[in-house]
């Protein structure tokens, strides 16, 4: 069975864990303030919300438990096409800059 929102909340440790809570629950967090001062806010928006009889995540969005339900690939960063330099003793490839080039060690490719 799944947690309720109030649980999750308090089960969280860092900031970044109350990231996606805070998304499901449209509060906006600021990363400025403390652990317990967003845990805090976060706790009143879903007690709020536990009055109205929304208790856990799936009722507030069916899909929000399942992240392959959009089915929607991740865009690609499409790839540099410009001049590349290769390192020649590690093999590491570089985008192509002035202050590269001049290295003894970088080979244009």
């Amino acid at each position: 069975m799944s947690k309720t929102l109030i649980e999750q909340i308090e089960e969280a440790v860092t900031k970044d864990d109350f990231e996606p809570l805070a998304a499901q629950l449209n509060v906006e967090i600021n990363k400025r303030q403390g652990v317990e001062t967003i845990r805090a806010e976060l706790l009143e928006a879903a007690e709020g919300l536990a009055e109205k009889g929304v208790t856990t995540s799936s009722e507030l969005d069916p899909d929000a438990g399942d992240p392959d339900a959009s089915n929607e690939p991740a865009p690609e960063k499409p790839k540099y096409q410009g001049r590349m330099l290769k390192h020649i003793k590690n093999g590491r490839t570089f985008p192509w800059t002035a202050a590269l080039a001049k290295s003894r060690h970088m080979k244009e490719v």
